[in-house]
């Protein structure tokens, strides 16, 4: 996940955007209290989709109260209370977290000086957020070999590579849950992870392109069109899985995952498809007048 499953503000109902910076705020306290202050740092918003949508399956009371925090002292904001989604998510942001630092070292040969610097650091908060072995751990890492084996031999397949990944993400939505709950989780998580790897892969295509790191869009370059068709399939069956979803007296998580679903994701995907760099407001009207959807016509020097 990391940057790309991320809501459209403007379009968030007043209750809807209080609750979802009170799931932020809680999701940040949350990591400091299970896997150290320092995790703290890794937190971004897409966990709040993974915090959301566990919130919903595990039928989990919460409630936020407004408290003070290290990074706002002065005035006291929203919190979510800790709770057991929370506390799950905490935990696997700090092993989704280590696995992307392995990851970057992997696809860097271990010259990029920063994520070796950072995967000591990593490896004690993931070691702190599961003592005892119970998690989804050993999953997400044979996911990540079998993406590292696809990675050596410069696998030129999208779609391959791409489904390492939703495996990956599909075992961190739908662990230690059971019965349909965990069926449609794996789902979200699968469809979720295939969106994220082929925007992450054109996002970083040029950057990769010019040091020399595995990208398979450098491989086997693919139609843009066709990649907005792969990105939109993908989407539509997050979309068919979010929809199996029992929301009963949650209207509130429900706005905010159609939020990202409809409104956000697609933006997201806008931007890449457009060349935008990471960050780019591309709904403010003083850019660009874009109403959510797809762009039609992505920008040929994107070479994919």
């Amino acid at each position: 996940m990391f940057g790309y499953v991320r809501p459209y503000v403007p379009d968030l109902r007043v209750r809807e955007h209080e609750l979802y910076r009170a799931v932020y705020c809680g999701l940040c306290q949350s990591m400091g209290k299970h896997t150290g202050c320092a995790s703290s740092f890794t937190l971004s918003y897409d966990f709040v989709f993974l915090a959301a949508v566990r919130m919903v399956w595990e039928q989990v009371p919460y409630s936020a109260c407004p408290r003070r925090c290290g990074a706002h002292p002065l005035k006291k904001r929203a919190i979510l209370q800790d709770n057991t989604a929370l506390e799950y998510c905490a935990r696997a942001a700090a092993l989704l977290t280590e696995a992307k630092i392995a990851d970057d070292i992997q696809d860097t040969k271990g010259m990029a000086l920063r994520p070796r610097m950072l995967h000591p650091a990593a490896k004690r908060m993931c070691k702190k957020a599961f003592p005892d072995g119970d998690s989804p751990q050993e999953a997400v890492w044979q996911a990540l070999a079998r993406l590292h084996e696809l990675e050596q031999v410069r696998c030129p397949s999208l779609d391959d590579t791409a489904d390492c990944f939703g495996a990956l993400l599909s075992d961190v939505f739908s662990w230690g849950l059971t019965g349909a709950a965990q069926k449609i989780a794996a789902q979200v998580g699968f469809a979720a992870g295939r969106f994220v790897y082929v925007l992450d892969a054109a996002d970083d295509r040029e950057q990769d392109q010019k040091n020399g790191n595995y990208n398979p869009l450098n491989i086997a370059p693919i139609d843009p069109a066709a990649l907005s068709v792969a990105v939109r399939l993908d989407l539509s069956k997050l979309e068919a899985a979010v929809n199996l979803m029992d929301f009963t007296g949650r209207s509130e998580l429900q706005g905010i995952i159609e939020n990202i679903l409809y409104k956000g994701m697609p933006l997201e995907a806008d931007r890449v498809f457009l060349g935008k760099p990471r960050g780019y407001n591309l709904a403010d009207p003083a850019k660009d007048n874009m109403d959510g959807a797809f762009a039609a016509e992505p920008k040929k020097e994107l070479g994919i």
